[in-house]
C-alpha cells in the first residue's frame, strides 16, 4: 500500500482529535509539550501525519529539530513515538509506514533522524525491530531502552488494593490512620508547591532529576481533556506530597513526585501513590506506567515502585538512521562528546 506523509499541515485541535484515536498516545507526544521542549533545548517542531490510500491517519509524529550550524547537522528526533497503534486495534507499524516517514526527513528535512518508539520489548513485539532495521535504521546501545514497570488495571479497587506488596500496604494504612488527606487537581498551583519540594529534594540528594517547570508550561498550554492530574496530599493541612500524571491513550503515566520532610514521616507518598492508582483505574485506563526505574543508580525508589505489584518492562530501543556514512562518523562522534560532557 502506498502512503502519504502530510508535513506540517495540522493545527493544534486537530492534532489532539486525530491523536485520541490512537491507544499510545503519551503526554509525550502532545502539541504543548514538544512545543515546551522545542523552546528549552531551542529546536523547532515539525508535525507528520500519515495517511493511507483511503485518507485514514494511520500514524502520527512530532519530530523535534535540532539545527547543529557549526557541524552543518540537522537532527530530528521522535519522542516516545511515532503513534501507530489505534484503540481500534489497527496497527501502522510496517515496514511501509515508517519508509514513507523515513522518505519524507531523512534528507529532504534533516540528515540524522532518531526514533524512539513507544513500544514494548517483548516476543510479540520484536517484528517491529525488523521493521526499522529494513528501513536503514540502527538500534543503538546508547542510550538505554527505557525501563519502567507497568501495573494492569483494569480490576476493582479491593484487588487493586490486594495487589500491594504487604509492606507498602502497611505504610499505606499508616498514612490514613495518622490523617493524610489526599485531593486531584487541575489548576497550576501544585506545581509551584512542587517545585519548591523538587528543590529541596535536588539540595538533599544532590541529583539532576528532570525540570519540573517542563511540565507545568506543558501543563499550562494543554487543552482540558488533555491536561495532567495532580494529587495533592496534606497533612494537618499543609500540603507535603505533590504527584503529577498523564491519562492519554490506553495508559496512564506517573511523571513526577516530590515531597517534604514532613510528607516522609507520615508516609504520605504511599497515599498519593494510592490516589494515583486508583484514579488511574476509574478512568478507565488499561494500564499505569510507574515512570521509569533505575535498580542500580535509584535502588530506593525502584523497590518503592516495585512495591506496587507491578512488572519491568523495557522499550524496545532507540533507532537512528543517517543521511550518509559521513554524516554518521559525524554525529556518532559529537554525540560520544556530548554525553560525556553532559555526565
Amino acid at each position: 500500500m502506498n502512503y502519504k506523509v502530510q508535513i506540517d499541515d495540522v493545527e493544534p485541535a486537530q492534532w489532539a482529535a486525530y491523536a485520541s484515536a490512537f491507544s499510545d498516545y503519551t503526554l509525550y507526544q502532545t502539541w504543548a509539550y514538544q512545543d515546551v521542549r522545542a523552546d528549552i533545548d531551542d529546536q523547532t517542531v515539525s508535525r507528520a501525519i500519515v495517511k493511507d490510500e483511503q485518507d485514514n491517519v494511520v500514524a502520527m509524529a512530532h519530530v523535534r529539530i535540532k539545527h547543529v550550524e557549526s557541524l552543518k547537522l540537522r537532527i530530528g528526533y521522535i519522542q516516545t513515538g511515532p503513534l501507530f497503534f489505534r484503540k481500534d486495534g489497527a496497527c501502522a507499524c510496517s515496514v511501509d509506514v515508517v519508509k514513507a516517514l523515513h522518505e519524507a526527513y531523512l534528507g529532504p528535512i534533516v540528515n540524522v533522524l532518531r526514533i524512539a518508539p513507544n513500544i514494548i520489548d517483548a516476543p510479540e513485539n520484536r517484528g517491529y525491530v525488523q521493521v526499522f532495521e529494513a528501513n536503514g535504521f540502527q538500534r543503538l546501545e546508547n542510550p538505554a531502552p527505557y525501563h519502567t514497570m507497568i501495573l494492569p488495571l483494569g480490576c476493582s479497587t479491593e484487588d487493586l488494593r490486594t495487589g500491594l506488596h504487604q509492606k507498602w500496604r502497611r505504610k499505606l494504612r499508616k498514612a490514613e490512620k495518622v490523617g493524610v488527606e489526599v485531593v486531584v487537581r487541575s489548576d497550576e498551583e501544585p506545581f509551584r508547591i512542587l517545585e519548591d519540594f523538587y528543590r529541596e529534594l535536588r539540595e538533599r540528594k544532590g541529583f539532576k532529576g528532570v525540570d519540573p517547570e517542563i511540565f507545568a508550561r506543558s501543563h499550562r498550554a494543554l487543552p482540558g481533556a488533555e491536561k495532567m492530574s495532580l494529587v495533592v496530599a496534606s497533612f494537618e493541612g499543609e500540603p507535603v506530597t505533590v504527584h503529577v500524571a498523564s491519562h492519554l491513550g490506553d495508559t496512564a503515566i506517573a511523571l513526577l513526585v516530590a515531597g517534604n520532610a514532613r510528607g516522609y514521616s507520615c508516609n504520605s507518598s504511599y497515599l498519593a501513590w494510592w490516589k494515583v492508582l486508583t484514579t488511574a483505574n476509574e478512568k478507565g485506563m488499561r494500564q499505569i506506567d510507574f515512570g521509569g526505574i533505575d535498580f542500580e543508580n535509584n535502588l530506593n525508589v525502584s523497590r518503592f515502585k516495585a512495591g506496587m505489584g507491578g512488572e519491568e518492562k523495557s522499550h524496545i530501543g532507540v533507532f537512528e538512521a543517517y543521511t550518509n556514512f559521513v554524516v554518521k562518523g559525524i554525529f556518532r562522534k559529537a554525540d560520544m562528546i556530548y554525553t560525556k560532557l553532559k555526565r
